[in-house]
């Protein structure tokens, strides 16, 4: 299950789009659902009831908290456990055995996280602009026609941003870069589960750093630009050729809410351009040796390598 994507924590949906109704959701080819029991908490489970393999999300979620099968009114709770059979005997059933399967669920920065495997999961790790108080986030989010791997690889890309954001945000730099016939510089750390990046170009005042984190976060800084924010950008995959595109920015410093929201919307309006860009490549990521590449590339094919190395593990373990 959850091809190439086993084992991991991932945000799946903005923890406002679970309210008292149970939430059908795709994760890497699986289907998911999600509500809340009686206390608030948000339970993860496959869509699919054990009993005749109907999809759970179509059922409805009781005022004890549990989400009833719509096909014969079984109910599971929050961890997938089985409350109630109508119609049977409680001495002539084993509930126990009649479980849902459950994942472990997070929320974080305004996001419902779930983890993509069935053994014991380790708490995420994450980094520190990750920590902060719920409503310290503004989350957007929307679906791409294109492989996860697609939208890592863009938003790690530095040097795409005078052509595909020439009207936006990469004009102004763009135009100083090309008529200074500047060279893109990196400064590249690499951790065991991270690649943190510092991009500039040679010879006119520029630059910002991203972190990419496995495996499907990028963190954007903008400190050497004057501008207090971090945004989280995750590429959450639905299915091989459906992505979705979250955002979860966190702006740093007080500031009025006027400010606030011209920051995000500043960084909400350029998706687009890198939306229809990327959406008309095909398919998954390639290798490091395909395609053409060039030393602009190195923090980019970090990834890839990364990508498919995880890929090989990933499909050996399920073969």
């Amino acid at each position: 299950m959850f091809e190439k994507f086993s084992n991991f924590w991932t945000p799946i949906a903005s923890v406002e789009e679970i309210k008292g109704k149970a939430v059908a959701v795709e994760l890497a080819r699986e289907k998911l659902v999600l509500f809340r029991n009686s206390s608030g908490e948000i339970g993860a489970l496959l869509d699919k009831c054990p009993h005749r393999g109907v999809a759970l999300s179509l059922g409805t979620v009781t005022d004890s908290g549990c989400l009833e099968c719509p096909y014969h009114g079984w109910q599971f709770d929050n961890n997938g456990k089985c409350t109630k059979v109508p119609f049977n005997h409680p001495n002539n059933i084993n509930l126990p055995k009649l479980s849902a399967v459950s994942l472990p669920t997070r929320i974080i920065a305004g996001l419902v996280w779930v983890f993509t495997g069935f053994e014991k999961a380790s708490e995420p790790q994450l980094p520190e602009s990750l920590k902060q108080p719920q409503q310290s986030y503004y989350v957007h989010d929307e679906i791409w026609n294109a492989h996860w791997t697609r939208v890592i690889e863009n938003a790690m890309d530095f040097v795409h941003l005078p052509f595909v954001h020439r009207n936006s945000f990469g004009g102004a730099i763009g135009k100083k870069a090309l008529e200074a016939n500047s060279v893109a510089e990196y400064k590249i750390e690499q951790t065991e589960s991270s690649i943190k990046v510092f991009n500039c170009f040679n010879n006119i005042p520029s630059g910002f750093a991203l972190e990419w984190h496995q495996p499907n976060l990028v963190v954007l800084k903008f400190d050497e630009m004057v501008i207090p924010v971090r945004v989280h950008l995750f590429s959450v995959p639905i299915n091989d050729v459906q992505t979705r595109y979250m955002l979860s920015i966190l702006m740093l410093g007080e500031m009025n809410p006027e400010s606030k929201a011209s920051i995000v919307d500043e960084f909400i309006k350029p998706v687009i351009e890198d939306k229809i860009v990327i959406e008309s490549q095909l398919g998954e990521m390639p290798n490091i040796n395909e395609e053409c590449n060039v030393p602009t590339d190195k923090s980019t094919l970090l990834f890839r390598h990364w990508y498919h190395q995880k890929a090989k593990i990933n499909l050996a373990a399920t073969s």
